[in-house]
């Protein structure tokens, strides 16, 4: 891992979470905890946790719910000064329910609230404003996901151009998040235009199958011509890098196992200890280690986001960790993590 990281920006939408307490039905419930989620969101405040220079490029209601959400964001390290404040459009909201379903599991159910948000008029426009240009022009890794093509008619707008606004060497990193839903009765070409501009991909075996029908990195490389690197997740089983001038050397690395209490935001606190190592010139299969790490955190709370990420000892012992001790950690939020961390009044030795 080197010690001066290189600067990384996201560009996507952030929300309030709204969560019953005791995880009550909406029916029942009287009382309401708050968080803050939104895919790049997510990965922007992980990022910057682990110490890696961060901007977050979005727009947010000029109320208090975007008050709340900027100060979130200031307090995790986040870089802000390219987020704008709309007057005419509130913050994004989503409530997260905990149901039972049909198998006896206890499961989350989202209610989203997002049409019409600040977030969902970020357009081509601005990547021309002059705190967007600053933030993009210091960024070795520009990062989004198939969720912000999917807000509004000038979000498509947006991710179509945006390979054209960033400086000739950064790396555009997409994190393919395919939600049906959000696609219903419209094309999916926004989402195809931002993947052929990705150098990086993420993408879980599931999806890749639903929106490409299938998840072969040689049929990936040769549809998607910028494409160079992909980052498969297989659920809870592993994570492999394929490059495409190696796409017979890949690099696979096990999951962790996970006493598993939540799964939203996993595959964001994945994308964020992925690029954190990419940022700082790790290798793959550090990489793909301290993703793993991240979204383990994440696993273990009912928040978007970990409570708790490695701090630089924490992640020098995931980086150094034998492939027997890395295969004996257990995940559980009733376990101290098998690594060093910060938590988000300080630092925490477990």
């Amino acid at each position: 891992m080197t010690t001066s990281p290189s600067t990384v920006s996201t560009i996507g939408e952030a929300m309030v979470v709204l969560l019953p307490e005791s995880q009550l039905p909406l029916a029942e419930a009287r009382e309401y905890r708050t968080g803050v989620g939104g895919a790049e969101f997510n990965v922007a405040s992980s990022l910057a946790r682990l110490g890696i220079p961060t901007h977050w490029i979005s727009r947010v209601g000029d109320d208090g719910f975007g008050d709340y959400v900027l100060d979130t964001a200031r307090h995790d390290g986040v870089l802000v000064d390219a987020v704008e404040r709309d007057a005419q459009r509130p913050t994004g909201l989503y409530i997260k329910e905990t149901v039972v379903a049909a198998d006896g599991d206890r499961r989350p159910r989202m209610h989203y609230y997002r049409s019409g948000s600040a977030a969902s008029q970020l357009s081509a426009s601005t990547l021309q404003h002059a705190s967007t240009r600053s933030a993009l022009d210091a960024s070795a890794i520009v990062h989004t996901s198939g969720i912000t093509p999917a807000l509004s008619d000038s979000t498509a707008e947006l991710v179509g151009v945006l390979r054209a606004a960033l400086v000739t060497d950064a790396v555009l990193s997409v994190d393919l998040n395919f939600r049906p839903r959000l696609w219903e009765g419209r094309s999916t070409a926004p989402l195809h235009r931002l993947l052929d501009q990705a150098a990086v991909l993420f993408l879980g075996v599931d999806e890749a199958e639903l929106f490409f029908g299938h998840a072969d990195p040689a049929r990936l490389f040769a549809e998607l011509p910028a494409l160079q690197r992909i980052v498969r997740k297989d659920e809870s089983n592993a994570a492999t890098t394929v490059h495409r001038d190696e796409p017979s050397d890949s690099t696979e690395v096990p999951s962790l196992v996970v006493d598993v209490v939540e799964t939203v935001g996993a595959g964001d606190a994945f994308a964020a200890g992925y690029l954190a190592g990419l940022a700082s010139g790790a290798p793959d299969a550090a990489c793909m280690r301290l993703g793993h790490a991240i979204a383990a955190s994440t696993l273990i709370c009912h928040g978007d986001r970990p409570e708790l990420v490695p701090d630089a000892d924490g992640v020098q012992a995931i980086v150094d960790a034998t492939d027997e001790a890395w295969a004996s950690w257990r995940i559980s939020p009733a376990s101290p993590l098998p690594w060093t961390t910060i938590a988000a009044q300080g630092m925490i030795k477990t």
